[in-house]
């Protein structure tokens, strides 16, 4: 039986990690679940996998289809989603490429700043959806409907992982906590006899998922400190 043991690493928590073990046979969800519940946190908000490592590049996107619920998620959460998703388009109709570059390098670096003072967000996402209005604007078809590939329907071995192949896992699209995952090993002979998925290490005190502001400054650490 095959398995796969994946390193799993939070941007901006330090030398804090954990490894999971889960089967072929089980999907992205899974390991989903199984993240969430290393780190102790409460599985209560949309997330998706970027195989390629780039976080909202919709070409290699793993999530879950609109509309559906999935294992674990509370019904409560679907109005603030619904206004969530409301302030990001008008937030959307109120901004454009043409404006951002317009603008001199010390306006967008303005710009950038005051989206993060108000979010709360970090300034990647901000700089990631620039990149995502640009890439679309380049390829205006990708605006199109496509069929969304599903985490509940990917099963792991699917995906012709290697090992030391790193992807991204993004959790909770407000707050947007970045997770590396990096496929440590892959087990030909594994324990038939074990329980799936499985934490198979721990190291560090798992991040609060709702910290105080007061450590927002921590996000501004660099991945390089992270252990492999």
């Amino acid at each position: 039986m095959r398995s796969y043991v994946f390193h799993v690493t939070l941007r901006g928590s330090g030398r804090v990690w954990r490894k999971v073990e889960l089967t072929a046979e089980q999907t992205l969800e899974d390991l989903h679940l199984a993240i969430q519940y290393a780190f102790e946190w409460g599985n209560d908000h949309l997330y998706s996998f970027f195989m390629n490592n780039k976080a909202w590049d919709a070409s290699s996107e793993y999530t879950v289809p609109e509309g559906a619920l999935y294992e674990g998620m509370e019904l409560a959460y679907e109005d603030d989603l619904e206004e969530d998703e409301d302030d990001e388009d008008d937030e959307a109709q109120s901004f454009s490429l043409d404006d951002w570059r317009a603008m001199t390098e010390a306006q967008q670096q303005e710009l950038v700043a005051e989206f993060t003072r108000d979010t709360g967000l970090h300034a990647d996402f901000f700089h990631d959806m620039i990149s995502e209005l640009q890439r679309l604007e380049e390829n205006p078809d990708l605006l199109e409907d496509e069929e969304v590939n599903d985490v509940r329907q990917t099963q792991i071995g699917s995906l012709n992982l290697a090992q030391g192949q790193e992807f991204l896992y993004v959790f909770d699209f407000g707050d947007d906590h970045r997770f590396r995952v990096k496929v440590h090993a892959i087990n030909e002979d594994a324990d038939a006899n074990a329980e799936y998925p499985r934490l198979v290490e721990s190291v560090g005190e798992a991040p609060e998922q709702y910290p105080d502001w007061d450590d927002e400054d921590d996000w501004d650490e660099d991945w390089d400190s992270d252990e492999d």
